[in-house]
């Protein structure tokens, strides 16, 4: 059972992100989003799980797995889209904090986000997981996943767009 709470960059001690990994500039970008989020907050733990629609067999040389960093593929799906594999070991975790930066329509994350163990889970207001969130963002025209974390700074960072 999931003990619900409002949290923020600067009090979250364990954060966790959700990505679709669409290429190598997106692992690369959500990397780098991490890191800064480390490194700005200080927080101690911030675990990625990323989806590559992909079999295991095609993966890109660069999606590895690593300590706080990990994936599950189409492989990892049963025939209703939910992860059945490579998911538990995020699953298990209890997080301050979750963020989805999926986008709107990325069913095997939402399932993940779904029955993820977080104090307060955050995503796009247009996204299927949406209504598994405390907090939802919308964005107006867009989808692009830099405009997203530019608003979760704003949000839970308090900082002010520049």
């Amino acid at each position: 059972m999931r003990q619900r709470g409002g949290t923020n960059f600067t009090e979250a001690r364990r954060i966790g992100i959700l990505y679709r990994d669409d290429d190598e500039l997106s692992y690369h970008r959500i990397r780098s989003f991490a890191k800064s989020l480390k490194e700005q907050y200080h927080t101690p733990t911030i675990q990625v799980l990323g989806f590559v629609d992909l079999p295991e067999k095609q993966l890109p040389g660069w999606q590895q797995r690593k300590l706080e960093y990990d994936f599950f593929t189409h492989d990892d799906l049963n025939w209703y889209m939910k992860p059945v594999k490579n998911v538990r070991s995020f699953l298990d975790q209890d997080f301050d904090l979750l963020i989805d930066l999926s986008g709107v329509d990325v069913t095997p994350l939402a399932f993940v986000l779904k029955a993820a163990r977080a104090g307060m889970k955050v995503g796009w207001q247009a996204s299927v997981a949406a209504p598994f969130c405390d907090l939802t963002i919308a964005l107006k025209g867009s989808t692009a996943p830099d405009q997203f974390m530019q608003q979760l700074r704003v949000y839970l960072g308090n900082s002010q767009i520049t």
